[in-house]
């Protein structure tokens, strides 16, 4: 609603449900979320979703409603919450323990250690009350309340006491809140201090959330589920709501009607096909669902468009599984690049030592993180793309950084040259770009060489709809481009490899020539209107020999 005549203010970056409802912010409301969690009963519930997918406020939500701290407050007037009565006793009746594990980035144990035990010491202060009170165990406050730094074991063991101290003080057991769960385990990930930050942090949380007597429930947030054995060793009461679950598959994200709403409220209803183009395609659930950080800045940017999510925060683990992919798996990061579908079996638990190891992991760690939409088709298969036009472009650029560490200058003088028909500019391109980017050992075979222009070719923004090994006349063409705009040509390219020692440059032009002749005998240019230019090549080594013929279809 308008203030005043004004427009509330895009609550871009800010994450505390207060601020938002005193500060002449837009709150998209989710504020159902509070009793789904009520009528739920469970005790502790873990909500994984991508980044800047409203974790963080929704949590901020849930303690400015459950905290006895905010008794009295208007926060909620007007909100969909208020439509169901039968929450209302819970309304501001609980003490809350609220934890932030995002800044836990250290580059060894004892560092990440010694900051847990700083912001519990922080934590603490803020029950302060509980240090001089008779209702409180005096053991306890001796131990917690002191000057001295804490122990490992006082560490583990400080939530399950904090719990225990607020019971004895307030007659009610509190709520435990702790954001961004898995963000010490993302920082320590493949470094040599990764087991011992596991260790404690399986001892903290198993501690905190496992068979705690003293715990009315928790709500625990992330972008990975990471296995239980890994982290919440024992830990059989939890209620785990991932993308592919359905519960509280609206709370997290914008809805369509909701997008709808936005972009009328700040004056550009026809704004929303491009909205729905650069930031749709998201399913959580049964929930078609807009990435919220992404939309919010572009409305906020006077509806232009951009990569917004991508100028946020990284995934450690993403890439290590990037720069680790094996031929098959790039091969299909290409499709998925290219605009098609792949069918792929994923699991959303992530088991952290088959990261690296395993293709079903990054698959998993795509989908859960964002990068990635999953359907399940069943049997653990999902249908794999890319969401949206934003991610198309986030998705180029993370490909190109991590699983080639390429030299960008060079791809533009090479696709140039492609279009326009420059057969001496294609051949030094080609050398350029294999000589400066990849030792020989890599280069083994037609499918390497294939692999590497397929992927680079995804930079064309939207020009060309690129294949790699795809179903074209009478067989499979190593690299189709398939023009998207009419001012560009249709491009098919063959390739081979020549291994001969003497004669090179004849056998190389015999190969091209052959190149060139399987594309017309097979007629892989089937299906394509317009300038088309067909590209025989062959490599040995660095070098290219290019052979080239115009049609005209």
């Amino acid at each position: 609603m308008k203030e005043e005549g004004r427009l509330l203010a895009i609550p871009g970056g800010v994450d505390d449900f207060r601020e938002i409802r005193e500060g002449g912010y837009y709150f998209v409301d989710k504020s159902e979320l509070v009793s789904d969690i009520v009528n739920d009963r469970s005790k502790v519930f873990l909500f994984t979703r991508p980044r800047r997918f409203g974790k963080s406020l929704n949590l901020s939500m849930i303690d400015a409603f459950f905290n006895l701290e905010y008794k009295g407050n208007k926060w909620f007037d007007g909100l969909k919450v208020n439509s169901h009565p039968d929450v209302e006793e819970h309304r501001n009746a609980y003490p809350v323990i609220r934890l932030c594990m995002k800044d836990l980035v250290a580059d060894d144990v004892e560092g990440f250690n010694g900051r847990l035990k700083l912001m519990l010491k922080s934590v603490y202060r803020g029950f302060k009350y509980l240090r001089d009170s008779d209702l409180v165990d005096e053991d306890l406050r001796r131990e917690y309340f002191s000057a001295g730094d804490l122990s490992d074991m006082q560490m583990e063991r400080s939530v399950i006491s904090l719990c225990q101290m607020l019971e004895q003080y307030h007659g009610v057991k509190p709520i435990v809140l702790i954001d961004e769960y898995d963000n010490p385990v993302n920082n320590a990930f493949n470094r040599d201090f990764y087991a011992g930050v596991m260790g404690s942090l399986r001892r903290f949380y198993s501690l905190t959330l496992k068979g705690n007597p003293y715990m009315s429930f928790a709500v625990v947030t992330g972008v990975m589920q990471i296995a239980k054995e890994s982290i919440f060793s024992g830990l059989n009461n939890l209620r785990v709501d991932n993308v592919f679950s359905k519960k509280f598959d609206e709370r997290y994200g914008f809805t369509e009607p909701e997008v709808k709403d936005l972009c009328a409220y700040y004056g550009h209803p026809e704004k929303f096909e491009e909205a729905k183009e650069w930031y749709d395609g998201y399913r959580f659930g049964n929930a078609d669902i807009y990435n919220p950080w992404s939309l919010l800045t572009y409305i906020y940017n006077d509806f232009e468009p951009g990569t917004y999510w991508a100028s946020t925060s990284g995934n450690d683990i993403l890439d290590v599984l990037l720069e680790n992919a094996d031929k098959d798996t790039n091969s299909v990061l290409v499709a998925l690049g290219n605009g098609q579908a792949v069918v792929k079996g994923i699991n959303p638990t992530v088991a952290m030592e088959d990261v690296g190891k395993k293709p079903t992991a990054t698959y998993s760690i795509m989908a859960v993180a964002g990068y990635l939409n999953a359907v399940p088709k069943g049997d653990n298969d999902y249908r794999l793309s890319i969401p949206n036009r934003e991610m198309y472009k986030v998705f180029y650029d993370k490909v190109i950084d991590s699983v080639w560490r390429f030299d960008k200058d060079l791809f533009k003088p090479l696709f140039d040259s492609m279009e326009n028909a420059d057969v001496p500019k294609m051949e030094e391109s080609l050398f350029m770009l294999f000589s400066k980017n990849f030792p020989d050992i890599l280069l083994k075979d037609e499918a390497d060489y294939q692999l590497v222009l397929a992927t680079i070719a995804l930079g064309r923004g939207g020009r060309y709809d690129v294949g790699i090994e795809r179903e074209a006349g009478n067989g499979r063409a190593d690299i189709i481009m398939r023009r998207n705009d009419p001012r560009y040509p249709n491009i098919v390219v063959e390739l081979k490899k020549s291994r001969s020692k003497t004669d090179i440059f004849n056998t190389m032009e015999k190969e091209a020539r052959k190149a060139l002749t399987q594309i017309k005998t097979k007629e892989y240019y089937l299906g394509m209107k317009g300038k088309t230019y067909l590209y025989g090549v062959c490599f040995q080594n660095k070098k290219a020999k290019v052979l080239f013929e115009e049609m005209d279809l």
